[in-house]
């Protein structure tokens, strides 16, 4: 698939210039077996596709997150890691994030296609405190195909005061209205983000570990919420960090759900309470490294969709009753 994205050529030809560092792709899969034609699992031909894409100096490091095991050719610089007994994606992705080699983590989930040279045009074009996400498409997995035309480069935080289901923050969040009103604007080719959707991620190591400190599974639960918690990292703490979205490449990512169902049993109680207790520590500003609270970063990015026009109102009066209002 060839891509017509503003800037691709011109990204080329800055990237040859440029001295480009090793990446690591990092792969946390749990019984990720769903097959794309018969014989061949979404996750092999996500491997498959990384080498067919990357350009540059590369090595995929696949965890697996507990048995059944997947073979796969003799590709150069392909770590695999089996895991006895599943432990968790995060830790999973802590896993293979230290054992990585390069200056560059991207973190994919197990069924991605990407976007040629992505690895390169990444790094290109980044910051040390900054954490990206390419141009999101929805993967038609079967056809190893983008499903449609349909693109989505911004992402929100939901209001949890808003929410029909409880007091959380919800998955997704994407945000078509300002991905529509930045559309073909060569100035916003890269571009910030009030947060991404997690399913794929780039960023330093020395970033993740040293600054960001990993990802937490305390309160969060093992597997979930990383778009919240690594993006309000990167934006809240002393860092100056910021979360972006790199507009010159891409990556699809299939949906789970009917014919592709998810590998592995998830309780709704365990999703509700995984949410409802990282919006209770974002909203109640607990994260003891910030420097900004999160009314800065709602500030911020505002008009956000869910936030009502007085959310700052209802905020404090949610902060005076649960005696976390600090004047």
């Amino acid at each position: 698939m060839t891509t017509s994205l503003p800037g691709i050529w011109k990204a080329r030809s800055i990237i040859a210039e440029i001295e480009m560092s090793k990446v690591s792709i990092i792969i946390p899969s749990r019984n990720e077996t769903y097959e794309v034609k018969p014989g061949v699992t979404v996750l092999q031909r996500m491997v498959q596709d990384i080498y067919e894409k990357a350009t540059g100096d590369f090595e995929v490091l696949v965890g697996f997150d507990g048995p059944p095991y997947q073979d796969f050719p003799d590709y150069p610089n392909l770590r695999l890691f089996k895991l006895p007994d599943p432990i968790g994606l995060k830790p999973t992705v802590n896993l293979l994030a230290g054992m990585a080699n390069g200056k560059y983590i991207y973190k994919s989930d197990s069924h991605c296609m990407f976007g040629e040279g992505f690895d390169e045009i990444l790094q290109a074009d980044m910051e040390d405190n900054w954490l990206v996400t390419p141009r999101f498409y929805v993967l038609d997995a079967e056809r190893w195909a983008w499903q449609d035309e349909r693109h989505y480069d911004y992402f929100y935080l939901s209001c949890p005061f808003t929410d029909r289901q409880g007091f959380r923050f919800k998955a997704g969040g994407h945000w078509p209205e300002r991905t529509a009103e930045r559309e073909g604007k060569p100035e916003y080719l890269i571009d910030e983000t009030m947060q991404l959707h997690g399913s794929g991620w780039f960023l330093t190591k020395d970033f993740y570990w040293n600054c960001l400190k990993g990802m937490s599974s305390e309160g969060y639960d093992n597997y979930a919420m990383e778009p919240p918690e690594l993006g309000l990292k990167t934006w809240l703490g002393p860092w100056d960090g910021k979360v972006m979205v790199n507009k010159k490449t891409w990556y699809a990512h299939m949906h789970k759900g009917g014919q592709r169902p998810r590998g592995w049993p998830l309780t709704t109680e365990r999703i509700t309470k995984s949410y409802s207790w990282c919006a209770r520590f974002w909203m109640g500003n607990h994260w003891e490294d910030r420097v900004n609270d999160l009314s800065w970063l709602i500030t911020k990015f505002w008009p956000v969709p869910t936030w009502p026009e007085n959310w700052s109102k209802i905020y404090k009066k949610w902060l005076i009753d649960n005696h976390l209002y600090k004047k």
